[in-house]
């Protein structure tokens, strides 16, 4: 051929082709012979690692249980995430509204909130009132990190050994974090919301502010929330004054406020009382000597006045308080409610009739009610059968 561009150097001279085509034969060929040596040396190296036999099966119910360990708690994790999204401090950390409320005539039927004056500090709750807690809700507080293992074992082989509920197997933290998030129906799904947010707790306060937590923000009946309103309510006095008999009452309130009130059963809340001192004995707080007295000097109630506190419309008033104020900074405030005491009782009433009446033969064990005027002024909401054994109001946030 006698073109210019062969005569130039035709492609040599840009490309020397027949060297690259070479070259890259050359280096394809060694990667591939390193990988086959990489291969076989590693295939040899762990050869020499092969199981067999049991430990072989050992091996393989190690490797599965890590995995559906770790599936079970990205499960765990998307159920309790719901908790987490409401978790807000400021709406039980800070407390920053304290509420008196007055029926349409101007009469007090109740308060919410706490103010920080009124909030008794740590140091001066009696030290007999926080062993008496401890020794009957969670004698191991200081020792868990929000749910005991040992407790609850020990409380479902009790129960099982007695054929009843005996024992309960919720920590104070756990109790805590119902009484702040939850509500207190009976699913798997709320137990697992209870468990993730007591170890948040645990991780964001110390025991000593959890404990302080605890005696502010749990009912005692009578539409009381914490121990320094239920000494008030129950003796008349702070609850720095309280003696050991007292403080036994308040210690049995936490379980089942209503059930164990001095003002709805004496003998019930007698009961309760000397079991709260077994348990200081038990617990190693005391000697059976020294809660002798307290025994053979039960506490002096107050005289009983109208406990008839229509909390499931104060709870509902009281959100609707903080809703309403919300920047106004007036955070001490007098509200002048619409409820009808008289309804709201005979809705309370008709409640617990229908429940006994159609509840069984219907399959349920709750409801609520509201009663309102055509103008929309509420008279009376019933949230649920027992407002000490649950507070969780199903007439607003069911």
């Amino acid at each position: 051929m006698n073109d210019w561009f062969h005569k130039q150097g035709g492609r040599d001279r840009f490309i020397d082709w027949l060297a690259l085509d070479s070259k890259i034969n050359a280096t394809l060929g060694e990667a591939w012979s390193r990988t086959k040596d990489y291969w076989n040396a590693g295939s040899s190296y762990f050869a020499r690692f092969q199981l067999v036999g049991w430990r072989r099966l050992l091996n393989e119910f190690a490797s599965e249980s890590l995995t559906m360990l770790f599936g079970g708690f990205v499960v765990l994790y998307g159920l309790a995430l719901p908790a987490f999204q409401e978790f807000d401090e400021s709406k039980f950390l800070t407390g920053r509204y304290a509420v008196k409320f007055l029926d349409i005539n101007g009469n007090e039927i109740g308060k919410r909130g706490i103010l920080h004056n009124d909030s008794v500090p740590l140091s001066e709750i009696p030290d007999v009132l926080i062993k008496a807690t401890l020794a009957t809700e969670d004698r191991r507080f200081f020792e868990h990190y929000g749910v005991d293992v040992l407790g609850t074992m020990r409380a479902l082989v009790t129960n099982v050994q007695a054929n009843e509920v005996v024992q309960g197997g919720s920590t104070l933290t756990q109790q805590l974090a119902k009484n702040l998030f939850l509500s207190s129906e009976r699913s798997l799904q709320r137990k697992v919301k209870e468990l993730f947010l007591s170890f948040l707790l645990e991780s964001r306060y110390s025991k000593r502010e959890i404990l302080k937590l605890y005696f502010d923000r749990a009912y005692m009946g009578g539409g009381t929330f914490g121990a320094e309103a239920a000494s008030q309510y129950y003796f008349g006095k702070s609850v720095r004054d309280i003696n050991m008999a007292e403080a036994a009452v308040l210690a049995g309130l936490f379980k089942a406020p209503t059930k164990y009130s001095p003002l709805v059963d004496l003998a019930a809340s007698r009961a309760r009382t000397n079991q709260v001192l077994d348990n200081l004995v038990e617990a190693g707080y005391y000697t059976a000597g020294q809660v002798h007295a307290a025994r053979m000097n039960p506490a002096k109630i107050v005289e009983a006045r109208a406990s008839a506190s229509p909390d499931w419309f104060l709870d509902w008033a009281y959100e609707e308080v903080q809703r309403i104020a919300d920047g106004k900074n007036q955070f001490v405030l007098t509200a002048r409610t619409t409820v009808d005491l008289t309804l709201q009782r005979q809705a309370e009433e008709a409640l617990a009739a229908a429940l006994r009446k159609e509840g069984r033969d219907n399959h349920f064990s709750s409801g609520a009610i509201v009663v309102t005027e055509t103008d929309g002024r509420v008279k009376a909401i019933v949230g649920g059968p027992d407002y000490g054994e649950s507070q969780f109001n199903r007439a607003t946030h069911a």
